[in-house]
């Protein structure tokens, strides 16, 4: 078990701990190459292990006046202020600025090991910080965190188990990015032909029975046994299972006029616009304020009307219904009047018949991606806690 692990502090296992600078911007000659010099917001965007480069670089001169020291490669980056506990290791020789905390390791520890571990001191890194403008952590906070120490050929076993779940993790969302942007084009390629269709208004299209409306203004508290209710991340996600947010009777009943049937569309009107989907047969309930229900007439296929909101026509005629600047939203009424082309069935039938075969790849690689990061969840849990032991 873990308690036979020994446990020290993150100063004894490095030889050195080191806090990053910045040069002065008004030195031009502090700034260029040769030295690559990583800042924090580089590790947030960054997939993989290994950081090789940098947008920005300083000279000899720059790193002496700014108290950084260079970094040998190898060395475990770790933000340290502001955003807490992302981490890469230094692909080549390199300096960062004050935001990180950097350990160079003594001999007999494996980098790439406690690389894996920092993914699970998320609550000890919070748990040391302080601040009021933004949360750091201090050099002394730092070199105090007690961490397990392995044995050298368990820290290499287990790091390379997690190196493999953390490839195939990289490998699953390069696919997933990839598929997006294929779907994204075909939707662009297929509307293209958009101005030999009929245009209309989007309010010519809804039923006369049930026009254009918003959902539920104060949603209230989550009731067991509610009403459901969705929401824009619900939309985001294509979510409308069991998770979602639910409401008293009472709030339904007065909102009524929202209540969604199978085959609506709803679409993102507040904050964050242009979010779509359609309600699938497995729903019944309501939807909130941020949310617009739209019940297409007969000869208007939903699926349909939902891929053209994700084209770029769709959501350029959005960007031209928004209204506001401290809050942007889209009026019912500016929604009402936005021209939608109305394709003929059949092109209607072939449109949602080729993006619903590209959504359904990119549906199993996010299972895909999903599983990876459980089974990557469980192996940090196991393998670096001790409670499974690997054999070298």
């Amino acid at each position: 078990m873990s308690d036979k692990w020994p446990r020290r502090t993150l100063s004894t296992i490095a030889s050195r701990i080191e806090s990053g600078g910045t040069p002065s911007r008004d030195v031009p000659t502090y700034w260029g190459d040769p030295i690559p010099w990583a800042t924090p917001g580089e590790l947030t965007k960054h997939r993989g292990k290994y950081l090789e480069g940098t947008h920005e670089k300083i000279t000899t001169a720059g790193l002496s006046s700014s108290g950084a020291r260079l970094l040998p490669a190898n060395s475990l980056m770790v933000t340290t202020r502001a955003t807490l506990g992302t981490v890469a290791l230094a692909g080549i020789p390199m300096a960062t600025n004050q935001g990180f905390k950097s350990l160079v390791f003594n001999d007999g520890v494996d980098p790439s090991f406690y690389y894996h571990l920092f993914g699970t001191l998320s609550t000890e890194l919070s748990r040391r910080a302080s601040g009021t403008t933004f949360l750091e952590i201090s050099s002394k906070e730092f070199a105090n965190i007690v961490v397990p120490v392995p044995p050298l050929q368990q820290q290499r076993k287990i790091a390379e188990i997690l190196d493999t779940v953390d490839d195939s993790i990289h490998l699953t969302e390069g696919s997933i990015e990839k598929l997006e942007l294929i779907r994204t084009g075909t939707i662009d390629r297929l509307f293209s032909r958009s101005s030999s269709w009929k245009s209309t208004s989007l309010h010519e299209i809804v039923k006369p029975s049930s026009p254009i409306c918003y959902g539920i203004v104060q949603v209230g508290p989550h009731i067991e046994g509610g009403i459901p209710v969705v929401m824009i991340g619900n939309v985001r996600r294509r979510e409308f299972g069991q998770q979602l947010h639910r409401t008293s009777r009472s709030i339904d009943i007065a909102y009524r006029r929202s209540r969604v049937l199978p085959g609506d569309l709803v679409l993102s009107i507040k904050a964050t616009i242009g979010m779509v989907a359609v309600i699938p047969s497995t729903y019944q309930g309501n939807i909130s304020r941020d949310l617009a229900r739209i019940r297409l007439i007969p000869g208007i296929e939903p699926e349909y009307m939902r891929i053209f909101f994700e084209s770029n026509a769709g959501r350029r005629a959005l960007e031209l219904a928004v209204v506001g600047t401290t809050r942007a939203e889209v009026s019912i009424g500016i929604l009402k009047k936005i021209t939608v082309p109305v394709a003929p069935i059949s092109d209607q039938t072939r449109i949602i018949r080729i993006i619903c075969k590209q959504e359904e790849l990119l549906d199993g690689e996010r299972a895909t991606l999903a599983k990876l990061h459980q089974i990557k969840r469980g192996l940090l849990e196991d393998l670096l806690t001790g409670r499974v032991r690997v054999k070298t």
